[in-house]
């Protein structure tokens, strides 16, 4: 009996044991609805607004994997960290003129995406230190300020690393960690000595703490660093800077195209489409990125309102979680070519089982999205994001109404005819894109250039 099978028929056995179907009958738990409540569900989608207007060309797809490996059998204790993200840039257009149906010839799409770019972070975890530092947490802060920095469009430019880019996002943060210069950040606290509001300077030269001397550095404002450990696994910190890192590149982009690019990079980015995999959210320590990166993209896309140009879209896709499996749950009974912007009495009442509502609004900490479920017109289902049209959630009553409200997602057919131009059977659960992203995480090792350098002569010809 093969393993698989020995677990399968394990689970059979503990479900016919009489404890546990005495056990489960003293439960309440959520079932499938039917009848009269499955209308009233399905009544709360609607036909997918018409788009008839131009889709960006340019897509770039964003994923990232990681894993905590041992250096050695002999001392399963002694680990490092990898965090791999893969991006790449794929031309809708070229991709419209293959079949893009059930048989779909994946040599021929994967000859589209050879734009394709993998970044690799290396990380001490467990029983395992960082040039001669003296201790994990130290170690892994110092090699994830390096890779940062090293990390750039231009190799001979610094101020083309992911590093800088943290500063224009904490340029973003309102309240006492707001910074009147991108130059500068402040660190919520010191690492070493938790004294408050450490000034961190946007320069190679190392950085010490005013008050115990201890070095700081700017990706310290991530607060990955709380999560690691230094005798214990550190997957949680890997899984929280993979995360983190995906969406940071979205500004990332941005801002590098602002800069290099100051009088055409309205066009490129109004021709630009985000594919990330999972929602837009940022979780963990470093959830504040969230709020700023909001404010980044409704920024960009009040500069192209007022030149007369498409925004620029970002799609987070789940292929995963409780908002996918009820979609899954429900979708024989949803109409093709349908839409429905989630509120939270929605997924209070009928997602998640016996939840006690959020006394502000879900995803309040975390999300910078709204979620929408998605019936599309061959029948498949989807559960994405789209970036809340609103700079901010300071007013949070008015928020919590409006962010599902889909009139304020004035081009979401467009978000819609997009996903449809990448639906394949080829890809279970996903989208062209999303699933060559996944494929590249483990390919090249080049930090973005074959990426750019389309995007500066797209932008050139502006």
């Amino acid at each position: 009996m093969t393993h698989d099978m020995a677990d399968k028929t394990t689970h059979v056995d503990i479900v016919q044991n009489p404890d546990i179907k005495s056990f489960l009958d003293e439960c309440n738990y959520m079932v499938p609805p039917t009848g009269n409540e499955l209308a009233e569900i399905v009544s709360n989608f609607i036909s997918v607004p018409f788009w008839d207007k131009a889709l960006p060309t340019k897509i770039i797809a964003i994923d990232g994997s990681n894993y905590e490996a041992t250096v050695n059998p002999q001392i399963p204790f002694t680990r490092f960290g990898f965090v791999k993200i893969g991006h790449l840039l794929i031309n809708r257009d070229s991709y419209k003129g293959l079949n893009c149906g059930k048989f779909i010839d994946p040599f021929a799409v994967a000859r589209l995406s050879e734009d394709n770019s993998s970044l690799l972070f290396s990380f001490p975890s467990s029983n395992m230190t960082y040039k001669e530092q003296k201790s994990v947490r130290n170690s892994f802060r110092l090699a994830m300020d390096e890779a940062l920095y090293k990390q750039r469009f231009i190799e001979s430019d610094p101020r083309t690393s992911i590093r800088t880019t943290l500063f224009y996002i904490a340029a973003h943060r309102t309240g006492k960690l707001h910074s009147d210069t991108p130059n500068r950040l402040f660190l919520h606290k010191c690492p070493t000595c938790e004294a408050e509001m450490i000034e961190v300077w946007d320069i190679p030269e190392v950085q010490k703490c005013p008050h115990c001397g201890e070095r700081v550095y700017p990706s310290d404002c991530l607060r990955i660093w709380e999560e690691v450990h230094d005798s214990a696994s550190n997957q949680l910190a890997l899984t929280r800077f993979t995360n983190a890192i995906m969406h940071i590149l979205i500004i990332h982009y941005i801002r590098y195209l602002k800069e290099r690019f100051p009088n055409s990079y309205l066009g490129v980015l109004s021709n630009m489409c985000f594919f990330v995999d999972g929602p837009l959210a940022i979780n963990g320590t470093a959830a504040w990125i969230k709020s700023c990166i909001q404010k980044c993209i409704y920024d960009v896309n009040v500069e192209l309102k007022m030149a007369n140009m498409s925004p620029m879209m970002v799609i987070g896709l789940q292929k995963s979680g409780k908002l996918y499996d009820y979609i899954h749950l429900i979708g024989s009974s949803i109409r093709p070519n349908s839409i429905y912007c989630v509120t939270d009495d929605f997924r209070n009442n009928y997602v998640d089982f016996d939840k006690t509502p959020s006394s502000t609004t879900y995803g309040n900490e975390t999300y910078y999205g709204q979620d929408f479920l998605l019936k599309t017109s061959s029948g498949k289902l989807f559960v994405f994001n789209a970036p809340y049209p609103f700079p901010n959630k300071d007013n949070i009553a008015v928020f919590k109404k409006e962010k599902a409200n889909i009139e304020h997602y004035f081009n979401i057919g467009a978000y819609v005819r997009l996903i449809e131009d990448f639906e394949s059977d080829l890809y279970e659960g996903a989208v062209v894109p999303i699933a060559l992203a996944q494929k590249y995480t483990a390919i090249s090792l080049q930090p973005g250039g074959k990426i750019l350098d389309v995007l500066a002569q797209t932008a050139i010809k502006q």
